[in-house]
């Protein structure tokens, strides 16, 4: 059997050797790029974390805790362990010399914000249908005197009515959480790469899947981070809601290795897999007794309670990032 992890380096080996070259003007880098790529992982073997070079699994876990508790400043993400967003909230020029950036450390509307605060407008044309909407969650966010109007806001927590549907409904196919808002991209520090994610539950054998969607995928800087953190995330909320972890499968669009990464690439290729980690979560973490504990339930979990067990790895690789 090949290692769980072998397929990566062979996504990795693919790009570099028959990969289309293509010039990126955003970057200014070229890049090796595999159009509609798939990768899956499943749980049960173990927790998917690359041993050919060090994953930094403290910061796995902090960005995506920053993710599931909405924090949009670079400085909460510090306050959890990481300083991944540091560079783009401060150092990118589009994002510091936009009009929307609230100083330093902002990171706007990013990942986190979509994940727990979609926004959902509303335009009514009678304060009855305002009182309604208010008693739904909306609050009243202008009103136009000189023509019966209301706009009305309310914030829609993703991921939280993702894991109630997972508790309550798991047949729907719908349990999906996205954070592709292109009307709010001006207002974001970042795009999302990775744009959707679908749970999957199938109630009888009490196992979870998870789907993720990235529309831009660095292979060598990316995806390793990308892979632990969809694992970590699905490890979560099967746990919250009394399932087991199954696959974890990632979709890419535009999957790509940089060509300032291609030493970097050939030096890790040139490694052995150690076995698979175990993830560790703290015995406090239980299943959720009922949906209606689930508002808020995100906002208690902290970096500690992560850890992965018998983590062997080879050094570190750096390489640039692209911005």
């Amino acid at each position: 059997m090949p290692h769980p992890m072998q397929q990566y380096h062979d996504l990795l080996e693919r790009a570099f050797l028959t990969g289309t070259i293509q010039h990126n003007q955003r970057t200014g880098i070229d890049c090796h790029v595999l159009p509609g790529v798939q990768l899956q992982f499943d749980l049960r073997d173990g927790f998917p974390a690359v041993s050919t070079k060090k994953l930094h699994f403290r910061s796995v876990v902090a960005e995506l805790l920053g993710f599931l508790q909405g924090c949009d400043s670079a400085a909460q993400f510090r306050a959890l362990g990481t300083r991944i967003w540091d560079a783009n909230a401060n150092e990118t020029p589009a994002w510091v010399n936009n009009p929307n950036r609230r100083g330093p450390d902002d990171l706007g509307r990013i990942y986190s914000k979509q994940w727990t605060d979609w926004r959902d407008y509303r335009v009514v044309r009678s304060l009855a249908e305002a009182e309604t909407l208010e008693w739904h969650g909306y609050s009243m966010v202008m009103h136009d005197p000189t023509q019966p109007s209301w706009l009305m806001l309310r914030g829609l927590n993703q991921v939280e009515r993702a894991l109630d549907l997972i508790m309550t409904d798991p047949s729907d196919r719908r349990i999906l959480i996205s954070g592709w808002r292109p009307d709010e991209f001006d207002q974001m520090a970042l795009p999302p790469c990775h744009n959707t994610y679908a749970f999957i539950p199938f109630e009888d054998l009490r196992e979870l899947h998870l789907v993720m969607t990235v529309r831009s995928w660095d292979l060598f800087l990316g995806a390793p981070f990308n892979i632990a953190s969809a694992a970590l995330f699905l490890s979560i909320m099967a746990r919250l809601s009394g399932y087991q972890a199954a696959t974890l499968t990632i979709q890419a669009a535009n999957a790509h290795l940089y060509a300032n990464h291609r030493q970097q690439a050939v030096e890790q290729l040139g490694r052995d897999h150690f076995p698979l980690p175990r993830l560790v979560m703290d015995d406090r973490l239980v299943p959720l007794d009922s949906p209606g504990l689930v508002p808020g339930v995100f906002s208690t979990l902290n970096p500690e309670q992560f850890d992965l067990l018998d983590y062997q790895h080879h050094p570190a690789i750096k390489a640039p990032m692209a911005s």
